[in-house]
């Protein structure tokens, strides 16, 4: 339905309704640039409070960082955090941009810099850590251990949850189909769960877009698993010949093991066998 008071939102879903989804994220990234954006002097004021989802007495502390999409925040993690609860901590690390009042990050130096030291003021510097990301959250917390780890800190592990490269959509044998599956993959979970979206949503997953362009990773001393969805969704083109495969995959040296679900259901109805591949990993570390 058209909503008068979100313009954006409308165009978008419209764009998305015949299919034209590479010119929908077009949009939306030249939409971001009518947004307001803080600098790396003020990246202490905007940066937002990490969130505790479990608690326990594990030695390994779990910080997880969300995707940047439309529908993305620390909610994505709740079901992880409730696996845990009693185990270890875990905790969340949001974004800014998504209430209308936020300002976005003015590059990608100043991003980094912000969730870097939110993580260095919540594990100080000798507690052993593991760090999440789902989906695009995978492309952050890989940058995130990169900084870590030039700045001296150590990182105990790095866990990938079915995260793409940011230049999938220009991959050869992608481009056609890997944009069209992800964004209607959440355009699906908008209708499914009657979710709530915005032009402010919209015009942050533009500007992140915008923030990682051209960024790639670099290897790491943190040994990575990379968890892949085992479940392709609607329109993934599935090559029997895996010549075109269309699981998640990582350009830096990892581990690989496949999880049940698609590439949102792994952190929905099938968080426990995703959490336990995430428990035994950390079991692993923890057991030197």
């Amino acid at each position: 339905m058209d909503d008068p008071r979100h313009p954006l939102s409308t165009l978008y879903r419209r764009l998305a309704a015949q299919g034209s989804f590479p010119e929908a994220s077009a949009l939306i990234g030249v939409a971001s640039h009518l947004r307001s954006r803080f600098g790396t002097e003020e990246r202490a004021e905007h940066a937002l409070k990490p969130i505790r989802l479990a608690g326990g007495d594990g030695e390994v502390a779990v910080v997880a960082f969300p995707a940047l999409s439309a529908i993305s925040g620390p909610h994505e993690y709740a079901r992880l955090g409730h696996a845990f609860q009693g185990e270890r901590d875990v905790f969340v690390v949001p974004s800014p941009g998504w209430d209308p009042s936020d300002r976005l990050p003015d590059d990608i130096d100043t991003y980094l810099a912000m969730h870097t030291e939110t993580v260095l003021e919540l594990v100080g510097e000798d507690r052993p850590f593991v760090i999440i990301g789902r989906s695009m959250g995978g492309c952050v917390a890989q940058a995130v251990t990169e900084r870590l780890e030039a700045r001296g800190r150590a990182v105990a592990g790095l866990v990938l949850v079915d995260s793409y490269p940011m230049d999938s959509a220009a991959r050869e044998g992608m481009g056609e189909w890997w944009l069209h599956s992800m964004l209607g993959g959440m355009i699906d979970r908008i209708e499914l769960y009657d979710m709530i979206w915005s032009d402010s949503s919209l015009t942050s997953m533009g500007g992140y877009n915008n923030v990682f362009a051209g960024w790639e990773p670099s290897p790491v001393t943190a040994p990575i698993l990379a968890l892949r969805a085992d479940t392709p969704l609607r329109g993934m083109v599935v090559d029997a010949t895996e010549r075109e495969d269309w699981r998640a995959y990582w350009p830096v040296p990892h581990e690989v093991l496949d999880i049940p679900g698609d590439h949102f259901t792994v952190l929905e109805q099938h968080t426990p066998t995703t959490a336990d591949a995430v428990r035994g990993w950390i079991d692993r570390i923890e057991q030197g």
